[in-house]
C-alpha cells in the first residue's frame, strides 16, 4: 500500500488513532488527526512528527478532501462527516485495516460476543509456550498498527477482532479464525441483530481452503452462516464428539483431527470458573493446534492462566458471602454466560447505560438459586421492568448503592455476582473503571470486618 504524499485523515486521536498516524506519517503520508474531543498529549505529539491536528469537532471538508480516511473502532461509520467521504468515493478503512496492509506474519484472529478477551490472551500464551515470538493485541490492549511502527518481527500475530473493527476491513482475513459466539449486543449501533451478526461472521467469508475457521457446534447463528465459510472448519462443543473439533470431557479438554488422533488437556487445575471458561480454553487450544502448539505447552498455560480482571473474578469473601466482579459483561448474553455456569444461590448486580440489551432474556436463569435482583445506572428501570414477571427486583441510583444493599440482603453461602449487563459509560469511562470501583467497594468493607 503506497502512502506517499498522500493526504490522509485519521478520525479519532485515542491509542489507536495514534497509532495509524504514526504508521502514515513513517510512510511519507501528509496526515491531518481529527477528533471531536480535545485530544490526549500522545496525540498532541503527533504535531511535532509533522501532522495537523483539527480537535473539538470533526470539519466535513476534511473528511471530503483526502485521499484516505481512517477510523478508529470508536468512531461510528454511520456519522455524516463518514458518509460525506464515502459518497466521495473515499476509500474508508479501519486502523486495523491498515496495520494488516503492512503485516508480514501470519494471523490468528478471534471474534464474537463474549470471551474474545480471554481466548485472544490465552492463545497469544500458548504460542509464546511454546517458543514462537508473538504479538498479541487489537481490540485488546496494543493496536496493530503498533507493531508495525516497531519494525518488531513475529512469527504470529494473534488480534482480538470486535465487530466495529470487522465492519472497516474489507481485506482482512486470518490464517486461524475463531468465533466464539453471536449473541445481542451493540443494537445502538447496527441496524438490526442480523446486520451485527454478518459483521462478525463478515472475515470468514474471506478464507480459503488452506485456512481454518473455529466455530462453536451449538451456536444458531453461526451455524446459519457456515455454509458461506471456505475454511477447513472445526466446531467445538460442551459434549458433542466431533472431527474434526474439540469437546469436553470430565476434566479433559479433548481435540480430535480424525477418528483415532486425540489430544488430550488435563484442565482439572484451572482457576477459572465455570463450564463456559472451559470452552474458553478448549477454543484457545484448538487454535493454538492448528498453528503447532504441542500438548506440553498447552498443559502449563491451562495450569497456570489466572484469568483477566473483570471476568468473573473473585474479589473476596466478606461473612462467608462470595463477591464476583465480571464489569466486562456488558451484554446480556455475558450474564447468561456466568449465571449458567455458577452453581450457587447468588444475588445479581445489574445495570449502567442500556445497549437496547432484552434483559427478558435471562428469564430461563430466574429460579430459585436467584435470591434477589439489585438494579442501577440509567437502565435500572427498564431492566426491573422487563423483569419484574420473574422476580421483583431492587432499584437503587448507583453501584455503591446496590453493593451496600447487597450485603444486608445476602447470607453466608450466597455470592454476589456484579455482571451488570450494560455498558458503564452512564457513569464510568469504561468497565474496567466500573470494576476497579466494585473491587475497591468489596476491600473496604473487607478492612472494616
Amino acid at each position: 500500500m503506497e502512502l506517499k504524499e498522500k493526504r490522509v485523515l485519521v478520525a479519532g486521536a485515542g491509542v489507536s488513532g495514534v497509532a495509524a498516524a504514526r504508521l502514515c506519517l513513517g510512510r511519507g503520508a501528509r496526515v491531518t488527526v481529527t477528533d471531536q474531543g480535545a485530544g490526549s498529549e500522545k496525540a498532541g505529539e503527533l504535531k511535532s512528527s509533522g501532522a495537523e491536528l483539527h480537535f473539538g469537532g470533526f470539519r466535513e471538508d476534511d473528511f471530503t478532501s483526502c485521499d484516505l480516511l481512517v477510523l478508529s473502532p470508536g468512531i461510528d461509520p454511520r456519522l455524516d462527516e463518514v458518509c460525506a467521504a464515502k459518497a466521495k468515493g473515499m476509500p474508508v478503512l479501519g486502523e486495523m485495516e491498515l496495520g494488516f496492509r503492512f503485516l508480514e506474519s501470519p494471523c490468528v484472529m478471534v471474534t464474537g460476543t463474549n470471551g474474545k478477551s480471554t481466548v485472544t490472551t490465552l492463545i497469544g500464551l500458548l504460542l509464546e509456550a511454546e517458543g514462537f515470538e508473538v504479538f498479541t493485541g487489537g481490540n485488546l490492549g496494543e493496536p496493530l498498527c503498533s507493531l508495525i511502527n516497531s519494525g518488531r518481527r513475529v512469527d504470529w500475530a494473534v488480534l482480538e477482532v470486535s465487530s466495529f473493527q470487522a465492519d472497516t476491513a474489507p481485506t482482512m482475513v486470518p490464517k486461524v479464525g475463531v468465533l466464539l459466539n453471536i449473541s445481542e449486543d451493540h443494537l445502538n449501533r447496527y441496524r438490526d441483530f442480523t446486520a451485527y451478526a454478518d459483521s462478525k461472521f463478515s472475515f470468514f467469508l474471506r478464507q480459503g481452503p488452506e485456512d481454518v475457521a473455529i466455530f462453536k457446534a451449538d451456536d444458531k447463528e453461526i451455524s446459519k452462516r457456515v455454509p458461506m465459510a471456505n475454511a477447513q472448519i472445526q466446531y467445538f462443543s460442551e459434549s458433542a464428539l466431533l472431527r474434526p473439533g474439540g469437546w469436553l470431557e470430565g476434566d479433559d479438554l479433548v481435540i480430535s483431527a480424525r477418528d483415532q488422533e486425540q489430544m488430550r488437556v488435563d484442565a482439572s487445575q484451572t482457576p477459572l470458573q465455570g463450564t463456559f471458561n472451559r470452552l474458553n480454553l478448549l477454543a484457545a487450544c484448538m487454535a493454538a493446534k492448528a498453528c503447532k502448539v504441542g500438548p506440553n505447552a498447552m498443559n502449563r498455560v491451562v495450569r497456570e492462566f489466572k484469568g483477566l480482571p473483570h471476568r468473573v473474578e473473585l474479589v473476596g469473601a466478606i461473612n462467608q458471602v462470595d463477591y464476583v466482579n465480571d464489569s466486562k459483561a456488558t451484554n446480556v448474553g455475558a450474564v447468561q454466560a456466568a449465571l449458567g455456569s455458577l452453581d450457587r444461590d447468588l444475588i445479581l448486580l445489574l445495570g449502567g447505560r442500556d445497549k437496547k440489551g432484552v434483559f427478558a432474556d435471562l428469564a430461563p436463569f430466574m429460579g430459585p438459586r436467584l435470591k434477589g435482583l439489585i438494579c442501577f445506572g440509567e437502565a435500572g428501570p427498564t431492566i426491573c421492568e422487563q423483569l419484574q414477571p420473574y422476580i421483583k427486583g431492587h432499584l437503587v441510583e448507583d453501584l455503591a448503592t446496590a453493593f451496600e444493599l447487597s450485603r444486608r440482603i445476602a447470607r453466608p453461602g450466597d455470592m454476589v455476582l456484579f455482571s451488570p449487563g450494560c455498558a458503564s459509560f452512564d457513569a464510568y469511562k469504561s468497565y474496567g473503571q466500573r470494576g476497579d470501583h466494585f473491587r475497591s467497594l468489596v476491600l473496604e468493607a473487607l478492612s472494616g470486618n
